[in-house]
């Protein structure tokens, strides 16, 4: 069994049932079972896994490869194999997700969101971002994201000044609809329709909280 809580988790997503967590150092993916409290492996690829997401019977996956450094993967979990694999627009690696029959792909320094065609990796369009933002997930037909405002320096800034939100994005709309501050600086993050999961940069393992997080 594996010890999730010793592992650092590079990215998540739920899928009803179980949180499947991509471990890049160890080039895997683990499902983690809240009910049981058990963490399962489920896959391990030749490079390492930087996110994922989790469709019917195959898994999309965000790894390291391709000219820029990141490439999105489509793996087959009945077969255990690659299906396909396209490159990512403008070297965005900053987390994905399948959502609206569409893959979305976070470009966090450039502050860009692409919208994906899943059949071919054709970038349908291209959203700004008022913030950065990296670690989408979905639930439902909610576009969740984590959004990080680094300050008036931006990274040049003092240790501490920057803010991070668990943040609803409407695509429709172009906008951020929903914001919950966090008191800490998030690495990833799945949401299961009541609670967020997530992980701390810097430390193993995962947490998670009710929708309405204190500060």
């Amino acid at each position: 069994m594996l010890e999730i809580e010793k592992v650092s988790v590079a990215g998540m997503e739920w899928d009803g049932a179980l949180l499947w967590v991509a471990v890049s150092g160890a080039c895997l993916v683990a499902t983690y079972d809240p009910a049981t409290k058990k963490a399962e492996q489920r896959l391990v690829y030749p490079h390492a896994v930087w996110d994922l997401c989790p469709h019917e019977d195959d898994l999309w996956m965000m790894t390291e490869g391709g000219p820029l450094g990141r490439q999105v993967v489509l793996w087959s979990l009945d077969r255990g194999a690659e299906l396909g694999q396209f490159n990512c627009p403008d070297g965005a690696g900053a987390g994905m997700v399948l959502y609206d029959g569409k893959l979305w792909i976070t470009h966090r320094h450039n502050r860009k969101l692409f919208c994906l065609d899943p059949r071919n990796g054709k970038v349908k369009w291209v959203i700004r971002t008022e913030n950065e933002t990296f670690s989408p997930t979905a639930h439902g037909n909610e576009l969740w994201l984590i959004e990080s405002d680094p300050g008036p320096l931006g990274h040049w800034g003092a240790a501490g000044q920057g803010r991070y939100f668990f943040s609803r994005y409407d695509p429709a709309r172009e906008r951020i609809v929903e914001r919950h501050p966090v008191p800490f600086i998030p690495h990833c993050m799945a949401f299961d329709g009541a609670r967020f999961w997530y992980t701390e940069r810097g430390k193993k393992g995962f947490c998670s909280t009710k929708r309405k997080i204190k500060t």
